[in-house]
């Protein structure tokens, strides 16, 4: 009766999710045709980072912050740009869902030594694994192009009418895969397994105690969040035209977890918030591109000393404010006034 019970909240909750969707979804499709060129190719870039973004945001859920995560999603764009710049070149939808598999093979066989650390360990782990992977994108030169990359990259191939060579046809593509990997893994977190994950990452000993199997409930959400971050990367890599071992160093792993930290991870929106507000750091100071990692982390220690939870918290803080100022109808006084507490 309480999981029928519980399976009914969430499926209510994701069902506010999906008609919420539903009802920004013509703004976002209008969105690009307001914005001049160069503001599209960032709200595409933003699209691609939030995909990605949420996949990462899974793998918080299991108890760990990997730094591995913008070099798996390497994985997924070197794969489309080395096959679909051949002689014999593949077609872009090919090595789209072929670029995510390899992310999520490699997620699988680094799982066993790095899943087997905690705390800081796994972040230490996760980040050697990222560097040895990285290094392999500039030492691999006869596949990768070395240091100077690979250029050239086609853009998709039309389908369905649809043309992917401009920005706004781009930001569609992107905007349809962050609407299907979205509420996938909204609803994924909602689930009873998704529950379960948080669960055993709260506490893993009592979790093993009671008969939980506790590294494969570590290892799902860690392939899962590198498969989505294979996506990400081929569609960065197509829409780039060209990638180097530089386009996935530490400095966009960084963005990342600030995004995460400064967002907040206890919702599933938390951190795209933080992402917004880093990007618009980011364009605010664009013609200071030299300062912008150092306001990323003066934001990061801001929100850890100011405002522990993330905007997320102060979002939800504010909503439960309003909510008690206005209150119900029939708890205010005559004349709307505020009651006094």
């Amino acid at each position: 009766m309480i999981n029928r019970a519980a399976n009914r909240q969430a499926n209510k909750i994701f069902l506010r999710a999906c008609i919420g969707t539903a009802i920004a979804l013509p703004l976002l499709v209008a969105l690009p045709h307001a914005l001049s060129v160069y503001w599209q190719s960032v709200l595409v870039l933003f699209t691609i980072n939030a995909v990605s973004l949420m996949g990462y945001r899974l793998i918080t859920t299991m108890g760990g912050w990997s730094f591995a995560h913008i070099s798996t999603a390497g994985l997924g764009a070197y794969t489309t740009a080395v096959l679909t710049t051949l002689e014999t070149p593949w077609s872009f939808w090919a090595t789209f869902f072929l670029g995510a598999l390899i992310a999520g093979a490699f997620a699988m066989i680094i799982a066993y030594p790095v899943l087997r650390t905690r705390h800081y360990y796994f972040f230490l782990s996760t980040f050697a694994a990222g560097e040895a992977l990285r290094q392999c994108y500039v030492q691999f030169s006869g596949i990768t192009g070395g240091t100077y990359g690979i250029s050239f990259i086609p853009r998709p191939e039309p389908i369905l009418g649809m043309d992917f060579g401009n920005s706004t046809g781009f930001y569609y593509l992107a905007l349809a895969l962050a609407v299907v990997v979205g509420l996938l893994l909204y609803r994924f977190d909602l689930s009873r397994l998704g529950n379960t994950i948080k669960a055993v990452a709260a506490n893993e000993e009592l979790s093993e105690s009671i008969g939980i199997n506790t590294w494969a409930l570590r290892t799902l959400p860690f392939v899962m969040g590198s498969v989505v971050a294979g996506f990400s990367g081929v569609l960065y890599a197509n829409f780039n035209g060209l990638i180097n071992p530089l386009d996935f160093s530490s400095v966009l792993m960084f963005k990342l977890v600030a995004a995460a930290i400064v967002g907040g991870v206890a919702t599933f929106w938390g951190p795209l918030v933080g992402l917004l507000y880093l990007t618009a750091l980011e364009e605010v100071f664009r013609d200071f591109t030299q300062w912008i990692p150092l306001l990323w982390g003066v934001s990061v220690l801001a929100v850890i000393l100011l405002a522990e939870g993330g905007l997320e918290m102060v979002i939800i803080r504010l909503v439960r404010r309003a909510r008690r100022w206005w209150g119900s109808p029939g708890d205010r006084p005559p004349g709307g006034a505020r009651q006094r507490r």
